[in-house]
């Protein structure tokens, strides 16, 4: 296998709504992050099942996938790519709402921490108290 690494660009990894993701990006990716790799094949037979969607479309798809660098691909002998993720789910997200909350500090500045705390005491007062003395003892 000849391996063909890029690094995600991370903040091109961000749409305009606020998703990481696309639907048929974040599908895709879900299924490789279960099964490790897979060939556009094997990822078109398992997205299929579920929506009916084109080959190229799924291979177009993870071809830009591999260009933002959220995919290694490695030409494998018969000629086909087989495709892994460049990182494990959880490093992904973390890494991806880290961008996403320095984001929203550098455009909204305060607004967007308090706006955050408001939100998160209206679903979660428990976390909120855990939150706040985290953030006492960091001072």
């Amino acid at each position: 296998l000849h391996n063909v690494v890029t690094t995600m660009p991370a903040r091109n990894t961000m749409k305009k709504s606020g998703k990481v993701l696309g639907a048929l990006e974040e599908a895709i990716m879900d299924i490789l992050w279960k099964k490790g790799q897979g060939t556009v094949r094997e990822i078109c037979d398992v997205v299929s099942r579920r929506r009916g969607i084109a080959y190229t479309t799924v291979m177009t798809v993870m071809a830009r996938l591999h260009e933002k660098g959220i995919l290694k691909r490695a030409l494998h002998e018969g000629g086909a790519y087989v495709y892994t993720p460049q990182k494990p789910r959880a490093q992904f997200f973390e890494d991806a709402s880290k961008i996403f909350i320095e984001q929203l500090i550098r455009d909204f500045g305060e607004i967007a921490v308090a706006q955050f705390f408001d939100v998160l005491e209206r679903h979660d007062p428990a976390k909120l108290r855990e939150w706040r003395n985290k953030l006492k003892k960091v001072k």
